[in-house]
């Protein structure tokens, strides 16, 4: 029996957390080891126990009370995060702290759906960005608020965002970011062909520059537009060109992911029997590995197909 590696759960802004991190602390040469251990607990998964280090009595420090808000935000706390976020405002040092502190607060208004709020606060942050000539940050902050605009079914905002966050992008895992965010945009849109194209693109790039996480993820969501666009032949292959990689490295997680995917596209295509054999595959492998959401998931998914 292969043996699995434990792997954490895996985002679009999971892959942006070391960057960002970097950026919060790039001011402090020695930075606290409360602050620190605050982030770990956050990068890790444990909001909850990231929010009680961030929330110790003690002088207010700015970096605590951005790891606060983004635990809260984690948490489901918008409302919380934003005061947060504006506590932490008046302590940042210099233009790109404040701009990174109007971007975080841009995300917790947009999670509380003020996006009148959100596109004031992103906007202040790309100013600040642009005059810093941070060119990371200006992606950052396009690309998010690309993502404000599409929950809003603003196409054409949306598009205008992640085209400059394209422009902007400074390498390939940037263009890659910004091809999957397009990618999402399209097919929200209906318009599956441009979607693909786009994810395409972002698995090319990821598998020469990225990390495998990086690689993995591009290449589900990629299987995942085959089966919007009812295309299971195409989703099952790449679907399965995911799975095959991640046994062979002993990665748990994406190899239980891909056993989902390739599952939903079974189930879309009235496949039940072979579908229930893939949840339970996935079941299985992401148990064994503690990756607890996405059992959850699966086990929604078994529960639903237990009542049809």
């Amino acid at each position: 029996m292969t043996l699995f590696k434990l792997h954490p759960c895996f985002g679009l802004t999971k892959r942006l957390a070391p960057v960002l991190v970097s950026l919060l602390l790039a001011s402090q040469a020695q930075a606290a080891t409360l602050s620190e251990q605050c982030f770990t607990q956050l990068s890790d998964g444990n909001a909850a126990e990231a929010l009680k280090l961030a929330q110790q009595p003690g002088k207010l420090q700015r970096e605590l009370l951005l790891c606060q808000g983004r635990a809260e935000l984690a948490l489901g706390q918008p409302d919380a995060a934003v005061k947060s976020f504006t506590k932490a405002e008046p302590l940042a040092n210099n233009p790109q702290e404040r701009a990174v502190t109007l971007m975080l607060k841009g995300n917790a208004y947009k999670a509380a759906s003020q996006f009148a709020q959100a596109q004031e606060s992103y906007n202040a942050a790309l100013k600040l960005a642009v005059e810093q000539k941070s060119q990371k940050l200006q992606v950052m902050i396009q690309l998010l608020a690309g993502e404000a605009a599409l929950q809003q079914g603003d196409f054409a905002t949306t598009q205008s965002h992640y085209d400059a966050a394209l422009n902007l992008a400074g390498n390939n895992n940037e263009r890659a970011d910004t091809h999957e965010h397009l990618a999402q945009l399209k097919a929200k849109q209906g318009l599956y062909d441009d979607a693909i194209a786009n994810q395409t693109k972002a698995v090319v790039m990821q598998r020469t520059d990225g990390t495998f996480d990086d690689y993995a993820n591009a290449g589900l969501e990629l299987g995942h537009l085959y089966i919007d666009a009812k295309d299971y032949t195409n989703a099952e292959r790449h679907i399965n060109k995911v799975i095959t990689q991640a046994r062979e490295a002993g990665d748990g997680y994406w190899a239980a992911k891909g056993y989902y995917y390739i599952a939903l596209s079974q189930l879309a295509n009235q496949r039940k029997d072979e579908a229930l054999a893939s949840f339970k595959q996935a079941l299985e492998i992401s148990d064994a590995i503690g990756a607890e959401k996405l059992s959850a998931e699966v086990n929604l998914q078994l529960k639903n197909l237990s009542q049809q």
